[in-house]
C-alpha cells in the first residue's frame, strides 16, 4: 500500500498530537516495510524525534513553488490534494481530526482525539470552537473510518459531531518508545533540586487539569512530602500561584516551565508517586507515561482515565480533595497496594504496545 499522512503534527508539535503521529508514522513504516509512506507537512525542519524520515519507505512531501507562499492551514485544507493525487496515494490518514475540503479520490481515514471544544467550550475562543467543529465534522462526514484514541472519544464523536457508530474504530495510542526503555542514572535530581520524596504532575497547568485541587491536597500529606508540577503556563496557573503563596506553600510546591520532554522519564522514575487530576482527558496519556516508566499512579476516575490506567493505577473523584488526598497517601504508604499496582501494570502496558498499536491501524487500512 501508499499511504499519505497530514504530517504536520509529527513536525510541529512535540506534544499528544504529535507524539502520536510521531508513533504512528514511525511504527508503521518500522513494522510494515513493504508500504510507502508520504508525509505531508506545509515545512520541514529536521529535529531529533524524526527518526523515521531515515526509513527508505519514507518521503517528505512540502508545497511546489506554485504553493509555497500559501499560508499552511490553506495549503492542508484545498491544495495539498494536487500533491496527495500526483503521488497515487491508496489510503489518506488525517492524523489529527483533519482531512482536506477539496475531493480526496482514495480511502480516507481520520484519528479523533477529543472534542473538548465542544464538551467545554467556554476553555475555547468562540474562533476556535467554530473552526474545530467545522474540520472535525468535514472529516468524520468524509472519512471511511474513523480511529478515536478511547471509547470516551469515540461516545464524544457520536454524541457531539454525529459520527456513523459503524465508521468508527476504538485504537489506543501508546507513548514515546522511550518511556519504555530502563531510565539511566542521571543528575535529574540535581538538575531541578528535587527533594527526597515529592508527587509529580506533568501536562499543561490549565483549569481542567485541575492542578490547584491538587496543591489542596498537601494540607492532609506529611509535610516532607513536596509536589512538583511540570508545564506550560497558562492564565490559571496565576491562579495556582497565587493560592501557594496564600496559603504558605512555597516550599512545598514547585512549578517548571519549558522542561525538556527528554528529560520527562527521568522525573517520572525519580518521584514517589504520579498524579493526574484531570476532569476530562480523550486519553490521558501522562498516566500511561507514568505507567510505562514504573511510577506509581493516581489519577482522575472521570472520561479515558480508568480505560488508560486499567487495574494498575489508584482513582479518586477530582473534585473531591480528600478523596485525592487518600488515594496519594495510600501511594505513599501502602506497601502492599503499591505492590498490587505493580504486580497488573505489565498486563495493562501490553494493551499499549507499539506492535499492537501499529497493528489495530494497518487492520484499519486494510477494512477500507
Amino acid at each position: 500500500m501508499t499511504i499519505g499522512f497530514d504530517a504536520k503534527r509529527a513536525f510541529h508539535n512535540f506534544s499528544g498530537l504529535g507524539n502520536y503521529s510521531r508513533l504512528i508514522i514511525q511504527s508503521l513504516s518500522g513494522l510494515y516495510k513493504d508500504n510507502q509512506y508520504f508525509l505531508y507537512t506545509p515545512k520541514y525542519k529536521s529535529q531529533p524525534l524524526h527518526d523515521f524520515v531515515n526509513h527508505d519507505n519514507c518521503k517528505i512531501v512540502t508545497p511546489n513553488s506554485m504553493n509555497s507562499w500559501l499560508p499552511s492551514t490553506f495549503w492542508r485544507s484545498f491544495f495539498m490534494v494536487n500533491e496527495i493525487h500526483n503521488q497515487n496515494i491508496d489510503i489518506f490518514h488525517g492524523l489529527s481530526g483533519e482531512l482536506p475540503f477539496s475531493n480526496l479520490k482514495m480511502p480516507k481515514v481520520v484519528t479523533i482525539h477529543d472534542v473538548i471544544f465542544m464538551r467545554y467550550p467556554e476553555y475555547y475562543s468562540v474562533y476556535d470552537r467554530k473552526m474545530y467543529e467545522k474540520k472535525f465534522r468535514h472529516a468524520c462526514k468524509i472519512a471511511d473510518k474513523i480511529i478515536t484514541v478511547s471509547k470516551q472519544t469515540a461516545e464524544d464523536c457520536i454524541y457531539y459531531l454525529d459520527a456513523d457508530a459503524k465508521k468508527i474504530e476504538i485504537g489506543y495510542q501508546s507513548c514515546d518508545p522511550m518511556f519504555f526503555l530502563p531510565v539511566k542514572e542521571s543528575n535529574i535530581a540535581e538538575k531541578y533540586n528535587f527533594p527526597e520524596k515529592f508527587i509529580l504532575n506533568i501536562g499543561t497547568i490549565e483549569i481542567r487539569k485541575n492542578v490547584l485541587n491538587l496543591v489542596k491536597t498537601l494540607k492532609y500529606i506529611d509535610g516532607d512530602i513536596q509536589l512538583v508540577v511540570v508545564g506550560r503556563r497558562t492564565p490559571y496557573t496565576t491562579l495556582v500561584e497565587n493560592y501557594i503563596k496564600e496559603n504558605h506553600l512555597s516550599h512545598r510546591v514547585k512549578l517548571l516551565h519549558n522542561v525538556p520532554f527528554s528529560d520527562f522519564p527521568a522525573m517520572y522514575a525519580t518521584a514517589s508517586a504520579f498524579v493526574y487530576p484531570s476532569v476530562f482527558e480523550g486519553f490521558g496519556i501522562p498516566v500511561l507515561e507514568a505507567l510505562a516508566v514504573g511510577t506509581p499512579v493516581a489519577t482522575s476516575n472521570l472520561s479515558s482515565m480508568p480505560e488508560v490506567g486499567g487495574d494498575a493505577a489508584l482513582y479518586f473523584n477530582p473534585y473531591r480533595v480528600e478523596d485525592m488526598a487518600a488515594q496519594i497517601n495510600l501511594l505513599l504508604h501502602d506497601t502492599n497496594t503499591v505492590k498490587t499496582l505493580n504486580g497488573n501494570r505489565a498486563a495493562q502496558l501490553e494493551k499499549f504496545s507499539i506492535e499492537n498499536i501499529a497493528e489495530r491501524v494497518n487492520r484499519v487500512y486494510k477494512s477500507v
